[in-house]
């Protein structure tokens, strides 16, 4: 916590370097150190995005291909079992309309700093890139949605249609209670994102799946509180248990 820049990217360098030498074959499968890093570093360009196995496929193959599918899945799975990664799988409402939703799950690291560690940058690399920075933004909500919903025994999926429409966060608690949410960098984005809940929220079918207990934007900074529309602006800062 209290290193700097430089201290801590060493740190997180060698922790990987760690698992993919050593605590990948602790498991009892001998997997090869560079498509770990490879896997590694893919998840982390996609970071807040549903990637098709196959494409990973051919990253973590490298130059010599694609790596088979259970090979794949089976790395996946080491990085899960050593608590490096979370799914946030697609949530499946009641839907008014028969709109497809997609099923692929999105991949997190536990904590956005190990994706950037896999992909060598830093705070200039980031600062550089506005764009890939909101990606990373949303990893480090979700990871803090995570946290906070825990220990109320709730859960994190995500939803996508096959129309392009999406939400980031559904977070559901027992009792058919759920709440979805939008995470944009930017407070310049949030009508629109706004705009994107109060659309979704009209697809779903709250008559078998209930109203949600509240939508939201997640913002970097900015003020908090509840927009006309009943949408509340909720900055990562006012976020907690």
């Amino acid at each position: 916590m209290d290193a700097d820049e430089h201290e801590a990217r060493s740190w997180l360098r060698d922790y990987l370097t760690q698992i993919a030498e050593v605590d990948i074959h602790a498991l009892g499968a001998r997997r090869d150190p560079r498509n770990i890093n490879r896997l590694m570093a893919a998840l982390a360009r996609s970071a807040g995005q549903a990637v098709k196995v196959t494409e990973l496929a051919k990253d973590v193959g490298g130059p010599e291909g694609p790596i088979a599918r259970d090979s794949l899945y089976a790395y996946l799975d080491a990085l899960e079992r050593l608590h490096l990664t979370e799914n946030a799988e697609s949530w499946r409402p009641h839907m008014r309309s028969r709109t497809r939703l997609r099923a692929a799950p999105i991949r997190y690291f536990v904590d956005p700093s190990v994706g950037l560690a896999a992909l060598g940058i830093g705070s200039a690399e980031l600062l550089a890139d506005l764009r890939a920075t909101g990606f990373h933004f949303e990893s480090l909500v979700m990871r803090d949605l995570r946290i906070y919903t825990q220990p109320l025994a709730g859960t994190i999926g995500a939803w996508r249609d096959s129309d392009g429409n999406e939400v980031d966060a559904v977070v559901s608690l027992p009792g058919d209670r759920w709440a979805a949410f939008e995470v944009k960098m930017s407070p310049t984005a949030v009508d629109e994102a706004a705009a994107s809940l109060l659309h979704f929220a009209s697809k779903i079918d709250v008559s078998k799946h209930g109203a949600p207990g509240a939508l939201g934007v997640i913002t970097s900074t900015g003020y908090a509180g509840r927009r006309p529309d009943g949408v509340h602006v909720i900055p990562i800062s006012a976020l907690g248990p």
